[in-house]
């Protein structure tokens, strides 16, 4: 039988996947429309920017909440490309040092400490990804840190929808025998899994 987590897991991957259909049909229509010859207004490269970005955070939000596997691999090409497009027109900008594959757990683990990275940094940040010789690490930098304890503490009680991430980030860590740990200073926040 299927349990809670799992079935939370694969509603959040069905609602992504159905969003990236309508999605996809607008950024096919944009694209028409430039290849017609339609006049290049800021209203249509606004339309064109969002979508691209839409799409780009619902399959993060997919990668993130979706199941997750170990025996599937994801290509270090397809997270830069992924992170790349998040980037575009959100607060934090990434630079992912990783320099291989990963299966989808891993990626997933270090998506989901990114937005945690990204709840306690309201002013943006850029987020760097490494590996270290006993796990990983990502880095968020930028002008301010605002910890909120309740969240930090992992503890998942009372989270509203934005801030799940709280609470799957550790059971994500647990499941591959890691424990999740963080520093924080004014400007500097670092999580280690």
């Amino acid at each position: 039988m299927t349990n809670d987590t799992d079935i939370a897991a694969l509603i959040g991957s069905r609602i992504c996947h159905d969003l990236v259909n309508p999605l996809s049909a607008i950024s096919n229509g944009v694209e028409l429309l430039e290849l017609s010859g339609a006049p290049q207004t800021p209203e249509m490269a606004l339309i064109a920017e969002s979508v691209t970005a839409a799409m780009a955070r619902v399959k993060l939000f997919r990668l993130a909440f979706g199941p997750s596997d170990c025996a599937q691999t994801i290509s270090r090409s397809e997270v830069i490309t992924l992170l790349s497009g998040v980037s575009t027109s959100g607060r934090l900008s990434f630079d992912w040092q990783i320099d291989r594959d990963l299966n989808r757990s891993e990626v997933r683990l270090l998506i989901l400490a990114a937005l945690c990275i990204e709840t306690a940094t309201p002013q943006g940040a850029k987020v760097e990804f490494r590996q270290t010789s006993t796990g990983f690490e990502i880095q968020g930098r930028g002008r301010k840190i605002a910890i909120d304890p309740a969240l930090w503490s992992f503890e998942g009680k009372d989270l509203s929808a934005a801030q799940v991430q709280f609470a799957l980030l550790p059971r994500v860590a647990q499941s591959l025998n890691r424990t999740v740990t963080y520093t924080a200073t004014d400007t500097e926040l670092t999580v280690t899994v």
